[in-house]
């Protein structure tokens, strides 16, 4: 129902000719074609619902080769099977293994040979009962198998052999003609390229494990929003907290967004390549009221307080806004408060009007 402008007047305003707010500005109570609501305090800001991606990081996707060239012997796992962190997947019977250990084992025994040489050949050299010549051979020839055993055993350490079957190769002397291959990290078996009894190659792909536990989600949001934004800042995505853990360098020219990923709390997460839309929601102290309080008055937002004296125009920024409420900061503003909530726009239309006057 439209109110007449008779009914609106008169009006009064406290600064004519004065900049927006550097003093009161106040219309008088027009009577019961406005509404009041009183202010809800909250610790959350709306920003709005966005598209979330689920995104995993390539710190949680793993891929195994095969480290050597041999015979599947026996497999363990299953595609799609959840695996923990260092159970065993699969094992390799491998006759380059076999041939590398040979060699770490001579180069080995060759150490301890020359080892216990130079040890006997050092006090006959300082009391020059043996050459230096022989004494230093000896010694280079230490050095040199030293090398080529530390070398061999990086090699097999490298290779997948766990550092304990390394070190029953050293105390024993004989080779190990099997390699275990384990799970590095916890998760699911995402692809599986082998069977038992299969011959592979030094490289071949033989799974993946990836761990959906560490998805991000990547979300694109305004400039506006992702400039406020830092690393390690918390959101709310729906109820659940969640972590800001990057924010992109780039502005996409399309969409003029810009992307975030976002460490999700349990209750939050996605799978990988999973799309939701979800609820985003800044930790800040506000005020909520009905959207239709705000006003745009002389290129700001406002709203109109009741007073003794009539309605009184209170600057605010808005921090965001939802189909039907808004979430903004005033000075001023607090939950007792009586905010004009309906004949809004009656009271800048007379506010406007007076000011014509």
């Amino acid at each position: 129902m439209k109110m007449s402008m008779r009914k609106i007047l008169p009006v009064f305003i406290a600064a004519m000719l004065t900049p927006l707010f550097a003093k009161d500005l106040v219309v008088a109570d027009v009577g019961s074609g406005v509404k009041t609501s009183s202010p809800k305090p909250t610790e959350r800001v709306y920003l709005g619902s966005f598209l979330a991606r689920g995104h995993l990081p390539a710190s949680e996707v793993y891929r195994i080769d095969a480290p050597v060239e041999g015979i599947v012997q026996s497999l363990s796992a299953h595609i799609y099977d959840p695996v923990k962190k260092g159970q065993k997947l699969l094992v390799i019977k491998s006759p380059e293994l076999l041939e590398l250990e040979a060699k770490y084992i001579d180069s080995l025994i060759q150490r301890e040979y020359y080892q216990a040489e130079v040890t006997r050949l050092k006090p006959l050299f300082e009391a020059a009962v043996v050459a230096k010549k022989r004494y230093l051979e000896a010694e280079n020839t230490l050095t040199k198998y030293k090398t080529q055993s530390a070398f061999y055993r990086h090699l097999l350490i490298e290779w997948g052999l766990p550092k304990k079957q390394v070190e029953r190769i050293e105390e024993s002397k004989k080779p190990i003609a099997t390699i275990v291959v384990s799970a590095p990290i916890g998760g699911f078996i995402e692809d599986l390229a082998v069977r038992p009894k299969m011959y592979v190659a030094r490289g071949e792909h033989m799974l993946t494990i990836i761990n959906p536990q560490g998805v991000h989600l990547e979300i694109s949001l305004p400039i506006s929003v992702a400039n406020q934004l830092d690393r390690g800042d918390r959101l709310y995505v729906g109820d659940t907290v969640a972590e800001v853990e990057s924010i992109s360098a780039t502005v996409d020219p399309r969409t003029q967004t810009v992307a975030i990923h976002l460490l999700p709390g349990k209750g939050a997460e996605l799978k990988p390549g999973q799309k939701r839309n979800v609820k985003l929601y800044w930790p800040k102290r506000a005020y909520t009221l009905p959207a239709t309080a705000v006003i745009e008055y002389d290129d700001a937002q406002a709203i109109f307080i009741k007073t003794q004296k009539g309605y009184k125009l209170m600057p605010v920024t808005v921090l965001g806004r939802s189909s039907s409420k808004v979430y903004l900061a005033a000075d001023g503003l607090n939950p007792d408060s009586e905010v004009a909530v309906s004949g809004v726009i009656a009271l800048k239309g007379a506010l406007e009007g007076a000011e014509g006057d």
